[in-house]
C-alpha cells in the first residue's frame, strides 16, 4: 500500500504526528462522535496502568518498530471492537487506528523508548490496516489492486496527475 507511505509518511518531511494526521482524518458528521468515543477508548487502554507496562514490553521485543506498532495497533482495534460487542460502526475503525497508531508513534518518540521514523509510521500503517482488512474478510492484495488504478500512472494527465 505505498499510497500509505506516498502520502501520509512523508519519509523525507517533517516528523509524522498526531496533529498532521488528525488534520487529514474528516471524519462525515454522524460519524464524529463515535470516532472520538473509539479514539478515547483506545488512549484509555493504551495508557492505563494495567496495560501500558505490556505496550512497553511488545515495543522492546526484537523486530522491525513498524511490524511492532502495527500488530500492537490492530490488537488494540480489534480488542476495542470485540469490548463493544461490536457497536463500532465499520466507517471507524481504521481512521480511528491510524489516530491511534500515530499517539504512540508520538509517545515513542518522546520517551525515546526506540528510534522511530517516518517509514516506521508508514510501515505500521501498513501493517494495521492490512491486518484489519484480513479479520473483516477483505484481501489486501485486492485492496491494494483497487488503490492502485487510482494512482497516478492511472490518471490522465489533463486532471492534474
Amino acid at each position: 500500500m505505498a499510497i500509505i507511505q506516498d502520502k501520509m509518511a512523508r519519509p523525507e518531511g517533517e516528523d509524522l504526528d498526531t496533529e498532521a494526521i488528525k488534520e487529514n482524518i474528516k471524519m462525515p458528521p454522524e460519524l464524529q462522535e463515535a470516532y472520538e468515543r473509539v479514539v478515547i477508548a483506545g488512549m484509555k487502554v493504551m495508557f492505563s496502568k494495567q496495560s501500558h507496562k505490556l505496550m512497553l514490553d511488545e515495543l522492546q521485543k526484537e523486530g522491525p518498530m513498524g511490524q511492532k506498532l502495527g500488530m500492537g495497533i490492530a490488537g488494540l482495534m480489534l480488542l476495542l471492537i470485540k469490548e463493544s460487542n461490536g457497536t463500532i460502526p465499520p466507517e471507524v475503525v481504521v481512521p480511528a487506528g491510524i489516530n491511534l497508531l500515530t499517539r504512540a508513534a508520538d509517545f515513542i518518540r518522546k520517551s525515546k523508548i526506540e528510534k522511530i521514523t517516518n517509514g516506521d509510521i508508514g510501515d505500521a500503517m501498513e501493517v494495521f490496516i492490512s491486518t484489519i482488512l484480513e479479520k473483516f474478510g477483505v484481501d489486501p492484495a485486492k485492496m491494494t489492486d483497487m488503490l492502485n488504478q487510482y494512482s497516478n500512472e492511472n490518471i490522465p494527465s489533463e486532471m492534474g496527475a
